[in-house]
């Protein structure tokens, strides 16, 4: 190859793996969840409909307050109304009333000064709003559970990838040594067909990590929000870093903070509420009224000759449904029903949660142990294949013997990172039931 062709190959490659390198988003666990904060879909709703009940909960306070309206009308009376009258009055018989043109405007203010519904209807507002409020909460602490899940998938994905890369390569430089020995005659064509066995073992479980990659990878990016095209550069280690688990506080106290369980809570108290609104039907509400007219009446258009009569009151308005038929009993014992059926949820998640934390806390315990254990392992079959290596190049070892190192060395490896997977897991998860960041 000529100077200037090497050249160009080698400002080539430099500059597509720059681009590589400018294109690829380095994230850290602490810089995911800021982002799937920020930019998750989920997160997102919850919080506009937490809006949505804020508003909710202010149309309800709007109640108490005064309205005003003003209203206007023109009619024009093409056969106008009678009234009939004894004939020592006038004429007797029917007689015309008003005049061709009508014209009315008038000027209504009402006062809420008692009602029922409006205070429950307040009350029912709030919890709504509460629990939607508990409900955002609940997602954004499902959301972080999720995406440090997601995470660290992926990144123990990514190094099982390496590890069957390292295996592969292992695999493909024993049958290089073996097909030199097989040409010195110390090593028979058996031994380089089953070297060349494992090299296609080997490349069939890197094919098989490899087709995890882009699963777990689209996970991570629709939780953080982010595009299908975009490269992540996980650069968190994959260490055991959570802190131990707390042992002998009160369960009770333990769950206080279990969204899930705070949301139960606020859904029995919001149909509480419906009880109390529905009932509001059975009370009376009284209503302070004041009302001001300006109308005229004429047969012609001559607007500034009309004479405008002004007219006005104030006053109080009473209703009280005496009956509706069994419309609001109904109602009722509907609310109610809804009301045990949401403390019977509320009963059998709470005994769920409680079975869910003993499970979770045994679960650590035995992932630490084998996280030890694994690591420990690893370390032995490290050094046995460093071993094994040096028999084979002496001569008094076999191949056979390699292999099994390298495939217990191997598997050690992935043992220990499916260990650390299970670990971080099940952290997450009790973080997440005891209601924790």
């Amino acid at each position: 190859m000529k100077v200037h062709q090497l050249f160009f190959v080698l400002t080539a490659f430099v500059w597509g793996q720059g681009i590589l390198a400018q294109d690829s988003i380095p994230l850290s666990l602490g810089d995911a969840l800021e982002l799937a904060l920020e930019k998750n879909t989920d997160v997102h709703i919850a919080l506009e409909q937490a809006n949505v009940s804020e508003f909710a909960l202010r149309e309800a306070k709007g109640n108490f307050l005064p309205k005003l309206s003003l209203n206007a009308s023109y009619n024009r009376n093409i056969d106008r109304q009678v009234i009939f009258l004894p004939e020592p009055f006038g004429t007797g018989g029917p007689t015309k009333l008003g005049f061709d043109n009508d014209y009315s405007s008038s000027l209504n203010l009402s006062l809420p000064v008692y009602s029922n519904f409006n205070f429950a209807n307040k009350r029912l507002s709030r919890t709504r709003y509460d629990l939607q409020k508990e409900i955002a909460r609940g997602i954004r602490h499902s959301v972080e559970n999720n995406t440090k899940k997601a995470y660290f998938n992926y990144a123990i994905a990514q190094e099982i990838v390496r590890v069957q890369q390292e295996r592969l390569s292992n695999a493909e430089e024993t049958v290089a040594d073996i097909q030199k020995r097989v040409e010195q005659g110390t090593l028979t064509d058996y031994d380089l067909t089953s070297a060349k066995v494992q090299v296609a073992t080997a490349k069939n479980n890197l094919l098989e990590a490899q087709s995890n990659i882009i699963p777990l990878a689209n996970t991570l990016k629709l939780l953080l929000g982010l595009d299908e095209g975009d490269i992540l550069k996980l650069t968190e280690p994959i260490t055991l870093t959570e802190p131990g688990i707390p042992v002998g506080e009160n369960l009770g106290q333990i769950l206080e903070n279990n969204s899930q369980l705070k949301q139960l809570e606020l859904d029995i108290e919001l149909n509480k509420d419906q009880i109390d609104v529905t009932k509001s039907a059975y009370f009376p509400t009284l209503t302070a009224i004041g009302n001001y007219n300006y109308v005229a009446q004429a047969d012609d258009f001559k607007v500034a000759d009309y004479d405008w009569v002004q007219t006005s009151l104030v006053g109080l308005q009473l209703r009280f449904d005496i009956f509706n038929g069994t419309i609001t009993k109904n109602k009722v014992a509907q609310a109610k029903i809804n009301k045990e059926i949401a403390e019977e949820q509320r009963d059998f998640t709470t005994k769920e949660y409680r079975m869910r934390h003993g499970e979770l806390l045994s679960q650590l315990r035995l992932s630490r142990e084998k996280v030890a254990v694994q690591q420990e392992n690893m370390a032995l079959t490290e050094e046995a294949l460093a071993l094994s290596k040096k028999r084979y190049e002496l001569g008094v070892g076999t191949l056979l013997e390699v292999n099994d190192a390298e495939l217990s060395h191997t598997g050690a490896r992935l043992n220990w990172l499916q260990a650390i997977s299970n670990y971080k897991s099940a952290y997450y998860d009790y973080q997440l039931l005891i209601g924790g960041e």
